[in-house]
């Protein structure tokens, strides 16, 4: 159960540690299993009965899971669920801009500068350009889309650009939720290797953060120090054949090794 001071109403539910993508910052970790389909559902159950009001599907990449993530997204509109799916946007499937049961996408986007993007992003022919046919189609249907954004050494000091990119992508359809702001850490399978490259000093994180605050978009901006303790969120995922939470245990540098690890079922 979540601790007696944490009051989630959001739940990220990571389907598999798996990814068709190879990102330089990427800090999902391998330790982790893929969530059996029926024990998704099952977790659905037990987020309504938390009081849980949104669910997110990430993972890894939610459209590399096997277990069809728009009929698990369905079975949670059933439950009066609010369903975000997190995604790169690579294999999102034909009309995905139209599909009723999912309410809002969350796409990342690394920088305005194409070049920039794809050298944190790698992917063959471009993710740059992915991304920005994927908003398009999602300005032109007026869906909900929160924008994702790791700030690393490599893309700090076009954030503002990209800040002004986004009000105007916005001004069109109004459709941007929020637009994220995480902070690089030198965690998990990308993370690890390119830490020494990719980190930021904390002072200057806050510092764009603020400055991109002062610049009052018409969108929500969030200030992610740390993705993996928000105050409002709780993660589950798969370990050793059971669904278990406690986002402290997420990586294991960060805390002894089962240190806040409760399992669900």
């Amino acid at each position: 159960m979540p601790r007696e001071s944490h009051n989630p109403k959001v739940a990220v539910v990571f389907l598999q540690p798996g990814c068709n993508m190879t990102c330089t910052f990427c800090v999902t970790e391998d330790d982790f299993d893929r969530v059996d389909f029926e024990a998704a559902v099952a977790l659905l159950d037990h987020l309504t009965g938390l009081g849980i009001a949104t669910v997110t599907f990430g993972g890894g990449e939610p459209f590399a899971w096997p277990g069809d993530v728009l009929r698990l997204a369905r079975e949670a509109k059933l439950r009066g669920l609010d369903v975000q799916v997190g995604t790169n946007g690579i294999a999102l499937p034909d009309g995905f801009a139209d599909l009723d049961c999912v309410d809002r996408w969350v796409l990342p986007l690394e920088s305005a500068d194409p070049s920039v993007h794809d050298a944190m992003r790698r992917y063959r022919g471009g993710h740059h350009a992915v991304i920005r046919e994927r908003l398009a189609a999602l300005q032109r249907t007026g869906k909900s889309v929160t924008v994702s954004t790791v700030v690393t050494a490599t893309n700090a000091a076009g954030v503002l650009d990209l800040g002004d990119w986004l009000r105007e992508y916005h001004a069109v359809a109004e459709n941007v939720h929020a637009w994220h702001l995480y902070q690089f850490l030198p965690l998990g399978r990308g993370g690890r290797t390119n830490g020494a490259e990719l980190a930021i000093a904390a002072d200057d994180y806050r510092r764009i953060c603020r400055t991109v605050k002062r610049g009052e978009y018409p969108f929500r901006i969030y200030r992610r120090s740390d993705m993996y303790r928000p105050s409002r969120v709780e993660f589950f995922w798969c370990k050793d054949g059971a669904l278990v939470t406690g986002s402290e245990s997420l990586h294991g540098e960060a805390t002894t090794a089962t240190a806040g690890l409760r399992e669900v079922f």
